[in-house]
């Protein structure tokens, strides 16, 4: 495996929470230009109040739906934290798009502020996803109306079938009939967490590159999103970002307060990604690119220049292992290739 000039470091991130901490001990490797993969230092786990418990998702009915002790609408512990009382915030933008009937349905459930995005399919049931399964949110199907409420409340989707709320980190996805007209949509909650990235803070401001890898709905944007942050607030970085679909400084000309002081570049096409992300490192000067979900070939070789310019490189790849990205021709440069 060829090395890059610059030291870049792969973290592996998967659904199990056991394979997470396993991986913490065993699977995180820098490899560094002068040769040979190095270990990095045992650190131990973090410690649980509770060992976690991984549930099999069920599809879940109205009727089953419990309310919160309180009868609140939304569930905002804590109060006095800032960070929650903005979660809240947004959550309201994301539910105020939903229709009316789902909207009511929603505010009474218990989970509600761990909702993880809401799927409508015309002529099926809406769907809630937590993470404790999937629950029906309404047994009436979803009608031709319903879609063109919540496609009135985001903006105008791009190429890649994307949109987002204004200044909010909502991801709206839209599935298109042959005569492109909107027939399905997947509304995905997004979160700004402070304080994601300690478990690697001793990566980050070693200045190395970062993939992250992991399936998708893991936290891969979250985490390079707060990586972006911490680079721009903290250690008073040069941090730009190539957002390809606002998922990470949200949607709108005016960048989501979770970025910091970190620059933003949206992507106009998808296919343009790779020339915007070398525009980014030619025009303005960075210390630090964050690219979110590298695909392509051409995006992986622009990311490989970048890295052999001195600059430092946050990027994230869809797989479950890093053995998923050496076997895929298309990103095995980001690892530097195999001979």
């Amino acid at each position: 495996m060829r090395a890059l000039n610059s030291r870049f470091v792969l973290i592996d991130i998967t659904n199990n929470a056991a394979s997470w901490r396993y991986r913490q001990r065993h699977s995180h490797f820098i490899t560094s230009a002068l040769g040979g993969a190095h270990q990095r230092p045992y650190m131990p786990p973090l410690k649980q109040s509770q060992p976690s418990v991984l549930r099999t998702p069920q599809i879940r009915k109205p009727s089953d739906r419990t309310t919160s002790s309180n009868g609140s609408s939304l569930d905002c512990p804590n109060p006095a934290s800032t960070s929650r009382v903005e979660s809240c915030t947004e959550l309201d933008l994301f539910l105020e798009m939903l229709p009316s009937r789902m909207r009511s349905e929603l505010n009474g459930h218990e989970e509600i502020g761990e909702l993880i995005e809401v799927v409508m399919d015309l002529g099926r049931e809406p769907l809630a996803r937590f993470p404790s399964g999937d629950w029906v949110i309404s047994e009436q199907p979803v009608k031709h109306e319903d879609l063109k409420h919540a496609t009135s409340k985001v903006g105008d989707f791009s190429d890649d079938n994307r949109s987002g709320i204004d200044r909010s980190l909502h991801r709206i996805s839209a599935i298109r009939n042959r005569k492109l007209q909107i027939i399905g949509l997947t509304c995905r909650v997004g979160r700004a967490v402070s304080g994601s990235a300690e478990i690697i803070r001793d990566l980050i401001e070693g200045g190395g590159s970062i993939l992250v890898i992991g399936p998708p709905g893991v936290g891969k944007t979250t985490l390079i999103r707060e990586i972006a942050r911490m680079l721009a607030d903290e250690h008073m970085k040069r941090v730009v970002i190539v957002d390809t679909s606002n998922e990470i400084g949200g949607d709108g000309d005016v960048p989501h307060e979770g970025i910091g002081r970190a620059r933003r570049m949206q992507v106009p096409n998808v296919n343009m990604q790779h020339n915007v992300m070398i525009e980014a490192v030619e025009n303005h000067m960075p210390e630090t690119i964050i690219i979110d979900e590298i695909g392509t070939e051409l995006e992986a070789l622009a990311a490989s220049t970048i890295a052999q310019r001195g600059v430092q490189l946050v990027g994230t790849a869809h797989g479950m292992t890093i053995d998923n990205i050496i076997k895929n021709p298309s990103l095995q440069i980001l690892v530097g290739g195999i001979e």
